[in-house]
């Protein structure tokens, strides 16, 4: 049962940059977003408040305050990120960026929360900017990436980690459930002005298309993949960071066999650094 929920999740997961892909063709991106995470809130709140209504409580205003924070960090600025790139970035190069935010993370609490990363982390580190430089360089050659989606997909994936600095360094007393309904709601009510600030560039189309992309990106992707991260964290969350290491290399063959993108020599050593990378980063230093 653990294998089966993990690979959904890895496979749900791994699928947001395909299917936000398919979606940009008949809506705006940042409007997208913005209908996409009304619409979990809704669902969330009404689980979280109605459902389970025993398990939680609504936060107090302080809470809230921090609550806000978390959902700047890992919905506004982490998505604005994330969708520039979305126009200007090939989809198996975004899934190779993202599958670096544990090391990112090293990096910060390094800075933040002073804990001095281990030698094999630093190496780790250095394989994965390796692997990133390596598969980034014909897509920027033949034009399927840019310098501007790359730094903005980067800028988005550290407020990601950010983020979950602070949430170490709050130590809200709320379930998880509950901080993630309330960020999602915050971060995603925050998109409401970059939309109409945006209004002469928004544009949808009620197509087929549209639907599709938009009823994936929702359920799968947003409420049952969370759903299955949580669980799998509950049981064991050692072995549930392993299920990460899967959602970059299923990005990649998703881009590949859907969108059709190009398999390039560059792209593939790329991507077996940066995996090489985050596996050894994480791998358990044995005590003679």
């Amino acid at each position: 049962m653990d294998i089966a929920e993990g690979l959904f999740f890895a496979v749900f997961w791994a699928s947001a940059t395909v299917a936000t892909k398919f979606a940009v063709r008949s809506v705006d991106p940042f409007l997208l977003t913005l209908l996409r995470f009304l619409l979990v809130a809704v669902i969330l709140q009404i689980y979280t408040y109605v459902i389970k209504k025993r398990d939680a409580r609504f936060p107090t205003w302080n809470e809230m305050g921090k609550l806000f924070i978390l959902g700047v960090l890992n919905i506004t600025v982490y998505m604005t990120g994330y969708l520039i790139a979305i126009k200007n970035v090939s989809a198996g190069l975004i899934s190779l960026v993202q599958a670096t935010n544990p090391l990112i993370l090293i990096v910060l609490s390094a800075i933040f929360l002073k804990r001095r990363p281990t030698t094999q982390q630093w190496i780790g580190i250095v394989i994965c900017i390796a692997g990133l430089v390596l598969a980034a360089k014909p897509n920027l050659q033949d034009s399927h990436a840019t310098l501007k989606g790359l730094i903005a997909l980067v800028i988005g994936t550290t407020a990601l980690s950010a983020g979950s600095i602070c949430f170490s360094k709050f130590e809200l007393p709320l379930p998880k459930m509950a901080v993630n309904t309330w960020q999602i709601t915050l971060g995603g009510l925050l998109f409401i002005p970059i939309v109409l600030l945006n209004k002469g560039g928004n544009y949808l189309t009620l197509n087929l298309n549209f639907w599709l992309s938009y009823a994936w990106l929702v359920i799968p992707v947003s409420v049952v993949a969370y759903a299955l991260w949580l669980n799998l964290l509950h049981k064991d969350p050692v072995k549930a960071g392993t299920w990460l290491f899967l959602t970059p290399v299923l990005g990649y063959l998703m881009a590949v066999i859907i969108l059709h993108e190009k398999v390039t020599i560059y792209g593939v050593a790329g991507a077996i650094l940066v995996i090489t990378g985050l596996m050894y980063s994480r791998r358990k230093v044995k005590i003679a």
